[in-house]
This record gives structure tokens, C-alpha cells and sequence, in this order.
């Protein structure tokens, strides 16, 4: 009897132990998952950003704005607003509250920042002035998801590496 007994004892025990490795392996694996997921959410803004901020450039160094120069590269920009708008929503999906904090901050600069290139024709010099709060605003996000992610900090100031603007942004 006492066999039997220990038996079933040593056999519940060993399905208990099964179930609480299989439950830590899947809650392992559900966060690696959703690192994962937003690093890449968070690689792919900065990808779409790059574009757009590219085609805000093209239109910005244009003399005129209405001709068929400025209508393709309007086109360019459509179209890099679409992939923006995607790599945010991602974002604001799988993203962490840190991150996608700082989404709506980055989108609003970007509408400013179009609103500004549309004005007028600019240097080369005058929009990256222009454009020195966008860098320093991905640089944030940057360091922000580098530490999310579980990389060591860095001390950027912005994307930008033109940009020697003094207040640095920190990884935390």
C-alpha cells in the first residue's frame, strides 16, 4: 500500500513540476515574443521615418511647388506616409507605454515639419535647422527602445550626425 501511495504521490508531483516548466517556458516565450515584436515595430518606424524625412527634403529644396516636379515627389511622399502611418500603428499595437509615448510627439513634428518644407523653397543649411527637433526626438525613441530591448545606453542627441546641439538625450 505504501508503495502504491508513493507512487501516486511521486507521480502527481512529477505532472505538478511538468506543468510548472511548461508554464514558465511559455511565459519565457510569450515575452521574448513580444520583445521581439517591438523591437522590430519599433526598427520599422525608424525605417519609415528616414523615408519620409527624405521626401520631406525633396519637397523642401523645391523652388516650385505646384509644378510636375513637385507632383511626383508629392507622390513620394504619399506613399512614405503610408508606410509611416503603418510602422506607428504597429507601434502603438505591440509597443511598450514608454514607447509609444513618444509616437504622438514624433508624428506631430512630422506634420509640422511637412507644413514647413510646403512653404517655401529651403537651403540645404535652413531645413536641416528646421529638421533638428525631429532628430532629437527619434534620438529619444531610439535610445529608448535600445533600453527596452536590453541593450547597454548610449547618449545621443540625434539621429541626425550633423546635429551638435547641446542638450543630449540619454539612455536611461
Amino acid at each position: 500500500m505504501e508503495a502504491v501511495l508513493g507512487s501516486l504521490v511521486g507521480g502527481v508531483l512529477a505532472i505538478a513540476g511538468g506543468l510548472l516548466v511548461a508554464l514558465a517556458t511559455v511565459r519565457h516565450e510569450r515575452r521574448r515574443w513580444q520583445r521581439d515584436a517591438e523591437l522590430k515595430a519599433a526598427i520599422d518606424l525608424l525605417s519609415a521615418l528616414q523615408s519620409l524625412v527624405r521626401r520631406l527634403m525633396n519637397l523642401a529644396y523645391l523652388e516650385d511647388k505646384h509644378g510636375d516636379e513637385a507632383a511626383a515627389a508629392m507622390a513620394d511622399y504619399r506613399e512614405a506616409t503610408i508606410a509611416w502611418n503603418s510602422a506607428m500603428y504597429a507601434v502603438l499595437l505591440v509597443g511598450s507605454p514608454a514607447s509609444t509615448a513618444l509616437v504622438p510627439d514624433l508624428d506631430r513634428e512630422v506634420d509640422r515639419l511637412w507644413e514647413r518644407a510646403m512653404a517655401r523653397r529651403w537651403t540645404r543649411a535652413e531645413f536641416r535647422e528646421e529638421r533638428k527637433s525631429l532628430g532629437q526626438l527619434a534620438a529619444r525613441y531610439l535610445a529608448t527602445n535600445r533600453t527596452l530591448s536590453g541593450h547597454d545606453g548610449i547618449a545621443l542627441r540625434s539621429l541626425w550626425t550633423w546635429d551638435e546641439s547641446p542638450a543630449a538625450v540619454t539612455d536611461r
